[in-house]
This record gives C-alpha cells, structure tokens and sequence, in this order.
C-alpha cells in the first residue's frame, strides 16, 4: 500500500471530519467522517471552494480571510476551536467545532480542518438548560411559601410551640433554606453556561469590598460559633469588578471555611498586592484537603467528601459558579490546602487605573 493511500486508510477510520485545503482555500482531501457530516461524497468536493461547506454569511467572508491570512500571517481561528454553522449538501445548517491547524508541503500552505457535528451536544445542552430553569422556577414558589410559613410558626406569632415541634420547625426550615441554595445555584450555574449574567462593573477599593463581605457574613459566622475577621492595611488599590458578583464569591469561600472550621476558631481575610493585581485570600483553621482531591475542588458538582459536605449544607457547585464569576470579570482563583493545616482560598483581579477600564470588560 503506498504511503498516500495508507494515510487516507487512517483518516478515513477518524470519527471527526477531517479536510485539506489548499491555500487559494481549495478542498484538498475530504474523509469518510466528513462525507457523513456534510452529506457530499469525496468525489463532489475536491478541486472546489470549501466555502461549498458554509452558510452564505462565512463564505462571503472566506476568500477574503484567506488573503488577509497570507498578507499578515495573522488568524482568529488557527490553533483555535471556535463554534461556528456548516452547511449540508441538502442545505440545512448545523453547529460545527472547527480546530484548523496550517502544515506546509512543497513550499505551499496546507489548511488541515478537524470538524466535529455538535448538533447532538447543542441539542442536549439546550435541554438541559430548560430542564434546570423550569424545574429551578417551580420549585422556588412553593419553597417560598414554605419557608414563610415556617418562619411565621418559629416567630411564635401563632402561639407557642411545643419543644419537640418547635425542633421539627427548625429541622424543616434548615433544609428549605439549603433547598433554596441549591436552587440558586442551579439558576447561577444555567445563567452562566448560557452567557445570561450581567455585571454591573465598577471601580471598588479592595478593602472596602473586603470589608462589606466580612459584614455580610459575620451573623453566618456566629451561627457556627466561628469569628470572620478582615485583616487590612488601609490601601487605597482598586479593582474593576461588579460588587455584588464579588461579594458574591468571597460569600462562596466564607461559607466554606466556616462550615469547615472548628467551633471558636476563626476565618481571616486578608488582602496581598502585587505591581498588577491585588489577591484576596480567605484563611481558615479546618481540617484541610487531601492532595488527592484538590482536583476536583472547582468541578461543577463536585465534592471533596461528600459525608462532610452533607454535613456542612454544601451544594458541590459553590466553587465552579465562583471560579465562573472571576473568569468572566477578569480575574482569577485558587487555593492551597493541606491534610490538617487547614485552607486558603483566594480571588485575584488586576489592579487597573481608570483610563485602561476597556481591556477589563467581562467576557
């Protein structure tokens, strides 16, 4: 077998689609992966245009692409993995992930496309967002009624409670308010994946923020007979983000220390600069995290023992919405933890001055 039909052979074997093409943007090769997805065979397309393969609006913009490609050597899409729309020989469009890479043969550019179907994906990802935003809307109404009622008998504003009820009132309570967290979460975690959330971004002072969040979240301390305490210098440094989406994820790392400190110990939060970014650390004295989990800690439902997180009221999705809302601000996280020596999360964002505010826009 010669090498080039050898080669054919195992490109023919690939489940993604997989197409050459020249530099003036000619099809090349076309494998059997690809003669499934977009319904043409090999014989159809080779020696033409791939923009054959695209909805009018990519092919319009194709050839010029091209040339601009081979005057500046510059490109959105080389190296990359963008979600974009192919075209079928029957017409229909459907979303693609395209990964181009660029070889070189006799001195000519080679464009190798690597095209995956993603209609499946799309299809069950759209699911999946209409399933947590419906069951996550009609759970809410009735949780709130609940809750409401609850805390009306445990005001004794219907007359005393018997010790025993009165502890069933407190049982069920607790667990509307986690039901309601993790209703929360899921409508967080569904706005994020869906590109829904806004933020309000503004310039703060980082201790001021820092400060607001220790406040907010002291009573939750108490709850558990653990001190949050904020430990600052009084720097005047700013950053870019939205305050409550900040505050939002310094709440995220507060609750976890505290749920996971000793009774009369305490969480510190402390702030570290650098000439570029200033790092938001949350200290606690808890048990810490084995190596072997660390991970793990920022997956969406995930939970480093799940025991202690049942214990503790914790969702398992915490983590991943904070990590989110960091990313999409322009920030960063992360943590170190040992076995018994206890945790340090922390949050970081560039320190910016307020005439470079347009390269922080959330992503």
């Amino acid at each position: 077998m010669a090498a080039s039909e050898f080669n054919q052979a195992v490109l023919d074997t690939v489940a993604d689609g997989i197409i050459t093409i020249s530099g003036d943007g000619r099809i090349r090769s076309f494998n059997k992966a690809s003669e499934r997805i977009f319904g043409y065979r090999a014989s159809e397309v080779v020696g033409k245009n791939v923009a054959l393969l695209m909805p009018q609006s990519y092919a319009m913009r194709h050839d010029r692409y091209l040339a601009a490609y081979a005057a500046s050597g510059q490109s959105k899409v080389i190296n990359e993995r963008p979600e974009l729309e192919g075209k079928r020989k029957s017409g229909d469009l459907f979303p693609i992930e395209v990964s181009v890479t660029e070889v070189s043969h006799a001195g000519e550019p080679i464009f190798v496309g690597v095209i995956r179907d993603i209609t499946d994906r799309k299809r069950m990802d759209r699911m999946k967002a209409e399933f947590i935003s419906t069951v996550s809307h009609e759970l809410r109404t009735p949780l709130t009624s609940i809750s409401g009622a609850l805390s009306l008998m445990r005001s004794n504003a219907l007359g005393g409670l018997p010790p025993k009820i009165e502890h069933l009132v407190e049982i069920a309570l607790r667990n509307c308010t986690r039901l309601s967290a993790l209703v929360n979460d899921l409508l967080d975690i569904e706005k994020l994946s869906s590109g829904k959330v806004t933020y309000q971004m503004e310039f703060w002072r980082v201790e001021k923020l820092v400060s607001d969040a220790v406040d907010d979240n002291i009573g939750f301390g108490e709850t558990f007979d653990v001190k949050i305490l904020a430990e600052l210098n009084g720097s005047e440094h700013e950053i870019y983000v939205d305050r409550q989406r900040f505050l939002q994820i310094l709440g995220n790392f507060i609750s976890n220390a505290v749920k996971f400190s000793p009774k009369g110990n305490s969480v510190r939060l402390r702030v570290s600069y650098t000439n570029a970014a200033a790092r938001i650390l949350v200290i606690d004295q808890g048990s810490g995290i084995a190596k072997e989990k660390h991970d793990r800690l920022f997956k969406r439902f995930s939970q480093v023992d799940s025991s202690d997180i049942r214990k503790a009221g914790g969702t398992g999705l915490g983590l991943a919405i904070t990590k989110e809302l960091a990313e999409q601000m322009g920030g960063k996280t992360g943590f170190d933890s040992e076995l018994g020596q206890g945790s340090t999360f922390w949050v970081e964002f560039p320190l910016v001055s307020r005439d470079k505010v347009a390269v922080l826009k959330p992503r």
